[in-house]
């Protein structure tokens, strides 16, 4: 540890991870090697600065390109929810490209970070974050915002919907809380909102593997209607995807039932 702080002028503590990631909380636990005793750390990521502390909250470098590939789909005006959002590398970007953005974690120390990260980002205008379950977010202000807007889209009106669920152990475990989430007539199916969803799989198919995964939680078969992004290794035989597609309108919508 004390030969990396020497050979690294900007490096002023190292540590060491002693396990794997498996808290609620995704942080996992390190020990310090050299150096002061501070993991509050600023990381940079695609020219934006992120200020955390490296014990308590979740963050991986790894992920700079899949956090730049997803902002790229956004257009100014979108609205983006997202339901694992960390200390906002996917929220922050949204924001700074003029969307607004719905920003939640579990985590009460990835929520302060996130609310430090926006005010430093000079985004807290754009970002409304919450403190929830993700279950809680979907079913609460996700459903209320839908229930809000998509009567109101017209065919002509351009912006669009996207859900980011980076929870890879869990995410496509909550894709259910979509089923019948929104009463009434469906909107224009082009306003339905778009769904990235992040997964881990060791199947010898792992594309094929978490759509059948995604399709059991929605209770469809998302065959021609979704996309399937191998983000990254993560371990020998451990896949990390991300499966994109529109919620079909007789997933998302229940429609009242006829009088009498």
């Amino acid at each position: 540890g004390q030969v990396i702080i020497d050979k690294n002028p900007g490096i002023t503590c190292v540590v060491n991870k002693t396990n794997i990631i498996d808290s609620t909380y995704r942080n996992f636990e390190m020990e310090v090697l050299a150096g002061e005793n501070n993991l509050v750390t600023k990381v940079k990521e695609n020219n934006i600065a992120y200020e955390l502390d490296f014990s308590k909250v979740y963050w991986n470098p790894r992920l700079s390109t899949e956090h730049a590939r997803i902002v790229e789909l956004l257009q100014p005006g979108d609205v983006l929810f997202d339901v694992f959002a960390g200390v906002g590398p996917f929220a922050i970007p949204a924001a700074k490209k003029r969307c607004r953005v719905f920003a939640n974690d579990l985590n009460p120390e990835s929520y302060k970070w996130l609310l430090h990260n926006c005010k430093l980002n000079k985004v807290d205008s754009k970002v409304k974050a919450f403190n929830m379950d993700g279950r809680d977010f979907l079913q609460g202000p996700v459903r209320e915002e839908l229930s809000k807007e998509l009567p109101l889209l017209k065919e002509e009106h351009k912006s669009s919907f996207h859900i980011v669920m980076n929870l890879p152990a869990l995410a496509v475990e909550f894709l259910d809380v979509f089923r019948h989430l929104l009463v009434g007539e469906p909107c224009s199916t082009a306003a339905l909102p778009t769904v990235h969803c992040y997964g881990f799989s060791k199947h010898e198919n792992p594309a094929k593997d978490i759509q059948e995964r995604a399709e059991a939680s929605l209770g469809t078969s998302l065959g021609g209607r979704c996309s399937i992004y191998q983000v990254r290794n993560v371990a020998p035989n451990k896949e990390m995807l991300c499966i994109t597609f529109q919620i079909p309108a007789d997933v998302l919508y229940k429609r009242p039932c006829p009088d009498g």
